[in-house]
């Protein structure tokens, strides 16, 4: 565009969308995340990101495998109250990271266990 003519909305936002500015389509994109995120139990996540980060490292540290066991337990223990106010949902994820978590723990104690 020449220097002295102003931009268009069009030109400008077309412009701005090749420097990452957000579209609708990725609005409503976050949007969804955020809600499938805020439904979930906040420990049913936590266990399963330090669940599956203890797999990374094959559970040469027990703490996270050990932290994501017990938020576990916590978010299904919270899940199956009746009448649980807030994010109702979350199972998967915390079987998931209990689940992740004791194989990290039992993959850490044949390599490390056996010297």
């Amino acid at each position: 565009m020449p220097r002295g003519k102003p931009r268009t909305a069009q030109a400008y936002h077309t412009l701005m969308a090749l420097f990452g500015r957000p579209t609708e389509r990725d609005e409503a994109k976050a949007a969804a995340y955020r809600d499938w995120l805020l439904r979930r139990n906040p420990y049913a996540v936590a266990s399963t990101v330090l669940g599956v980060f203890s797999l990374t490292h094959l559970g040469a540290l027990w703490i996270d495998g050990i932290a994501a066991i017990v938020l576990g337990v916590i978010a299904l223990r919270q899940l199956s109250r009746p009448g649980n106010a807030g994010a109702t949902e979350g199972r998967g994820l915390a079987w998931l990271g209990i689940g992740s978590a004791a194989v990290s723990i039992i993959i850490a104690i044949f390599l490390y266990g056996s010297a």
